[in-house]
């Protein structure tokens, strides 16, 4: 995730409409964000100024950076963002909770990548969980794998729909680098769950593969099973809520089932790039 000049735009107009000179800054003080030494507000852009002196300098590819940031920004929402932070009561059932420019704030961050939820609170475990990809040094392609991974970051909390259909993808491009590998060939239009049988079967990840007097083997034989019903459960998933097969309604895919698309995904995958690897390595141990 790596926050927009947009993003940065959009929070000096939220806290030029509803900020103070001192409560900016301790917004931002409270994520280590520090004024310049001898600092003094710009008369007539008090407010603007603060924002341009805090985020003076900084590096917002930075991911530190980048995470305190959207911590400032979310604390602000959640201070000044609310429609009743300017009356009294509550929201009426038809109204937007978030006044126009923190909506708009949202929005923006949303589009970043950032994990935030459409009330501007964080969504936590949002971000995809993370796949040493550059340990697996048999992917002729590692940059296929990784750039999956980036789709669903960034997709989570503002496309969850797309996110799914990335976790789905991801797991497939991983299925397709171990056929290749083996020179097994299979069909431009094989499903996710023609080329796990594929895959398994090079493998040995079939339950048949473990010997039934091998110490564990019933906890291995459900390891198993449960690893094929994940593949199928994740290309149901794509299929419900991804964005195949030419929608004419929206997806009603929320972020949590992307995180659940994307969990999913990456435990098949780390599992299978690890096997094979694994019997490769025995091969050639063997071979030698």
């Amino acid at each position: 995730m790596q926050l927009s000049r947009r993003s940065q735009q959009k929070f000096a107009d939220r806290a030029a409409g509803f900020g103070t000179v001192r409560s900016i800054e301790n917004v931002y003080e409270a994520h280590g964000f520090s004024l310049p030494a001898g600092f003094e507000p710009t008369e007539g852009r008090a407010r603007r100024s603060v924002c341009e002196a805090a985020e003076g300098g900084i590096d917002p590819s930075d991911p530190k950076v980048s995470d305190r940031l959207l911590h400032v920004y979310l604390d602000a929402i959640d201070d000044w963002g609310g429609s009743t932070f300017v009356g009294f009561g509550s929201a009426a059932a038809d109204e937007d909770p978030l006044l126009p420019d923190a909506r708009a704030l949202v929005r923006s961050l949303q589009r970043d990548g950032a994990p935030v939820d459409d009330d501007g609170s964080l969504v936590l475990g949002a971000s995809a969980p993370t796949l040493a990809v550059e340990t697996f040094d048999r992917l002729s392609e590692p940059r296929v794998l990784l750039e999956h991974l980036t789709r669903i970051e960034a997709g989570i909390a503002s496309d969850p729909a797309a996110a799914i259909g990335s976790a789905k993808e991801l797991v497939e491009s991983a299925f397709k680098f171990v056929l290749d590998d083996y020179g097994v060939a299979y069909a431009r239009s094989a499903s996710l769950t023609d080329l796990y049988k594929l895959v398994s079967k090079e493998l040995r990840l079939s339950p048949d593969a473990v010997p039934s007097s091998a110490k564990g083997s019933a906890a291995a034989h459900r390891v198993l099973q449960n690893l094929a019903t994940s593949v199928q459960g994740l290309a149901e998933l794509r299929n419900e809520l991804g964005l195949g097969h030419g929608r004419t309604a929206p997806s009603p895919a929320l972020a949590r089932h992307a995180r659940l698309a994307a969990n999913s995904a990456r435990a098949v995958v780390e599992f299978v790039l690890e096997t094979w690897h694994e019997r490769k390595r025995a091969a050639g141990n063997a071979a030698t």
